[in-house]
């Protein structure tokens, strides 16, 4: 992907607003990133429609749609015609990083001249995040590194990504609408790994299982994004590299240089990661707990089960792990 942040700094502001300086974002897109006097990152996007929509206008971003706009190329030529003008209001880096990645992934998810409704449809989903940035801990990031270690180590990655949870808030991290895998990182060698009562009681006809994986801190091992790159080596799909670039994003927040400095050993990880059948796990029996008692998570360690041999299975999910 284009590191657009680079390109933005590479603009000048023009001291009024009658031209902006620009560069395309994309050789299949004609939207343009530009550059406003106060050395704000905007957006210039183009449309299929000038359908009236009211403007937005938020304290750390705005969005007025369908203006005319005089936009000067970096060969000296100018484009003047109506533009989506999506602008952020900020000047600190890590928050300038993740709206430029942000709206460049919506973009490329849209057609390449949307609707006014389309674009605002995802624009809000934008706005929402930014209203709530995610908190960023070493246990969200360690968790986000194990999710995308599978991913990266798997047969089918295209098919992980596809299954691949939408919110972290989902009950499993894989889940293909049949089967379902979750994926457990723990920094300690016997394995002990947080379990809800619900996690190890998947619905009847579906198959469950348990990637375990010992992830350590490492000054000289990999981050997320380097199993990215890892899996974008092998994942051809627009699509679903869009989605997992998204993920990760809405995982982490604006912390990207932060997150960047956060590495876990990948020798311990390839050297302890292991497949577990879910009815092999210790786990608090159903009928032992009250119908009046729910939500319940207990620490079950794996240190001593045999591994699944995945080998006959008829699952898709599991043939792609």
């Amino acid at each position: 992907m284009v590191d657009l942040y680079t390109v933005f700094n590479t603009l000048q502001g023009t001291g009024n607003e009658a031209h902006f300086d620009t560069e395309a974002i994309s050789s299949e897109l004609p939207h343009r990133l530009g550059c406003s006097q106060e050395r704000y990152p905007i957006f210039f996007v183009e449309s299929c429609d000038e359908t009236f929509s009211v403007d937005i206008e938020l304290k750390q971003f705005s969005v007025n749609f369908n203006q005319v706009c005089n936009l000067r190329r970096t060969d000296g030529e100018t484009i003047t015609k109506k533009f989506t003008l999506i602008l952020l209001k900020s000047h600190e880096e890590d928050i300038q990083r993740y709206f430029l990645e942000l709206v460049y992934l919506l973009l490329r998810k849209l057609p390449s001249m949307p609707t006014i409704s389309s674009l605002k449809g995802e624009l809000y989903k934008v706005i929402s995040l930014f209203s709530s940035l995610p908190e960023l801990s070493m246990e969200v990031v360690k968790g986000l590194w194990a999710e995308l270690f599978v991913i990266a180590r798997s047969q089918d990655p295209l098919y992980l990504i596809n299954s691949w949870h939408i919110s972290p808030k989902d009950k499993y991290d894989f889940n293909d609408g049949i089967d379902k895998v979750e994926v457990k990182a723990t920094g300690n060698t016997d394995r002990v790994h947080m379990f809800s009562i619900e996690q190890l009681s998947p619905n009847e006809g579906s198959q469950l299982i348990v990637a375990s994986i010992v992830v350590v801190p490492s000054g000289r091992g990999s981050n997320i994004f380097d199993l990215i790159e890892s899996i974008s080596m092998r994942v051809t799909c627009v699509e679903a590299l869009l989605k997992l670039k998204e993920q990760v994003y809405l995982t982490i927040g604006p912390k990207i240089n932060e997150t960047k400095e956060i590495r876990f050993d990948m020798n311990m990880a390839v050297d302890t990661y292991k497949l577990f059948d879910h009815s092999n796990i210790p786990v608090i029996a159903l009928s032992a707990i009250p119908k009046e008692v729910s939500r319940v998570s207990f620490a079950s360690c794996l240190k001593d089960l045999s591994a699944t041999d995945l080998s006959s299975t008829l699952s898709q999910l599991h043939k792609a792990l």
